[in-house]
């Protein structure tokens, strides 16, 4: 199985050394950035699955990164790590659509989960949405295959193509 690549931005990142060899243990492959000038040429080189970004940082604030990466890559999860339980930044950061907000200490297991949450949250929902469909489809065919009636032809054919 490929490691998860995840990229982390933060200006301390090697007090973070610690938890970059926790996940790198756990299955995710890690790549630092100091700074949001830096993270946001990176990610312009290399696709991430996510993106550890602290909010307090020289030159591009946390926020300011993840507007303009954003830009480049919408549906990116972010997860913001930062020491500030300012109101206003998180709802900042919440309305700029990021994935989950953590506040400074963090453990190692908090980042974990939150990965988790984050990433595997998305495959469980495509898996489920994955079954449902095959189990239509299935449903669908085994349909066809009857003698229908002009009445049955006609649901089924609102089903496939209006989904009602």
């Amino acid at each position: 199985m490929e490691k998860l690549q995840l990229l982390w931005a933060d200006d301390e990142i090697e007090l973070l050394k610690p938890h970059i060899l926790f996940l790198e243990q756990k299955g995710y492959e890690v790549t630092t950035a100091k700074s949001g000038d830096e993270a946001l040429d990176i990610i312009k080189e290399k696709t991430f699955d996510a993106v550890l970004l602290d909010e307090n940082m020289p030159g591009l604030s946390g926020l300011e990164t993840l507007t303009r990466l954003k830009v480049l890559r919408n549906g990116l999860p972010v997860i913001m790590i930062t020491k500030s339980e300012e109101e206003y930044i998180m709802e900042d950061a919440i309305g700029s659509k990021i994935a989950d907000y953590l506040i400074k200490p963090v453990n190692p297991n908090q980042i974990l989960l939150s990965l988790k949450k984050t990433l595997d949250n998305r495959r469980l929902v495509s898996e489920k949405t994955n079954t449902e469909y095959r189990k239509d489809f299935q449903q669908i065919g085994m349909t066809i295959s009857d003698k229908l009636s002009f009445a049955e032809w006609s649901e089924l054919y609102k089903k496939l193509f209006t989904g009602i």
